[in-house]
């Protein structure tokens, strides 16, 4: 004869499993503080890595620039909020060599420097 305790505590634990599983997320949650600003956090790594290499500043005016919040946000380089979507992020951490900014025998940048662009990306990318 079966044990109906048994069972009962078998479909609880069952159940208190299944919400768990649902109840995980691979989601990141962005902080909101502290604010990561374009003019204070973001341009300094741009400007000291990517224009000041001349890759992307004065002497290599074929490419684009990357001086301004404008300059930065054209051609669909940064999605708000999309740091896997946005060019900027993905070339600097790319791991294929003709895809990595900046390029050798410029260093790459630091994982902190990564990190701000990508909260910056994730907390809307703006022009502050």
């Amino acid at each position: 004869m079966l044990n109906l305790n048994f069972v009962h505590k078998k479909i609880y634990l069952l159940l208190a499993m299944l919400i768990l599983i649902i109840s995980c997320k691979d989601e990141v949650i962005i902080p909101d503080t502290p604010v990561v600003k374009f003019s204070d956090d973001i341009q300094p790594i741009i400007v000291g890595n990517c224009t000041a290499s001349g890759c992307h500043g004065n002497l290599n005016p074929q490419e684009f620039l990357l001086y301004s919040y404008d300059d930065v946000m054209k051609h669909g380089n940064v999605k708000a909020k999309d740091a896997k979507g946005s060019l900027l992020y993905q070339v600097i951490v790319s791991n294929v060599e003709s895809q990595k900014m900046p390029r050798q025998p410029n260093p790459d940048l630091t994982e902190k420097q990564i990190e701000l662009i990508y909260l910056w990306i994730m907390q809307g990318a703006k022009n502050n």
